[in-house]
Order: C-alpha cells, then structure tokens, then sequence
C-alpha cells in the first residue's frame, strides 16, 4: 500500500518538473491537465486547476492551508540549490529543528505550497 496526496496547481509541468527534480518521483501516468507522479511509497497526483493560485515573484508562501507535504531527504543542504532552480525556496538553516532522531526544515514550491524536508539522522 501507498500514500498519497491530490495538489491542484496552476501550472502543472513547472510544478510536476519540481516534485520529480527534488523528491526523484517519476511520471506513473499523464493525460491533459493531470500528471501522477509516484515512488515505492507515494503517489502525488498534479491535476491543473484555474482556483489554484499562480506562482509570485517574489515566492509567497501559502500559509492559510493546513495541509503540508513532507519529504524523506538524503540532505538538505545539497537539495538547496535544486529546490531553488527549479523555482523553490528552502527556508534559511538555521530554521531547521531536530524532531524524532531526523532534522526538518520547509520549502516551498513554485507555487507557494509548504512541504517539509525530513532528513534522518545517522545512527
């Protein structure tokens, strides 16, 4: 069995181009405006939506949701810049926090949606 998530998004490759270069998804199917995205334990299904905010520049984060994606991560620290050119922001390091032996920190995606980076501490 699988998790899974439904994102409404406003641009769906820009958004699909950012879970599949940050998290390693990969496309399981796709057809007009709807991209499923998925691993050995998740399913991401990207379905395009004229509600769904428009990415800002500057990046503004969606914070009236309380929904937030989280992601197990090799390091955080070499995901920033690929989270950053693929139209993300990591917050800064020292907003990072230590809970149940993994460090964590937000991003956001181009679109403004908070998603968590977890990465597992050794040992």
């Amino acid at each position: 069995m699988r998790a899974g998530a439904v994102l409404y998004v406003g641009n769906l490759e820009r958004v699909r181009a950012f879970y599949e270069g940050c998290f390693g998804l990969t496309v399981a199917d796709r057809a007009e405006g709807y991209c499923g995205l998925e691993s050995e334990a998740w399913l991401l299904t990207l379905v395009r939506s004229a509600e769904a905010r428009p990415a800002t520049t500057p990046l503004v984060r969606r914070a009236n949701t309380p929904i937030k994606l989280a992601f197990e991560v090799t390091d955080i620290t070499t995901l920033r810049p690929t989270v950053a050119d693929l139209g993300g922001l990591v917050d800064p390091a020292d907003t990072e926090w230590i809970f149940r032996n993994a460090t964590h920190c937000d991003c956001v995606d181009p679109e403004g949606n908070v998603v968590q980076l977890i990465q597992p501490q050794d040992g």
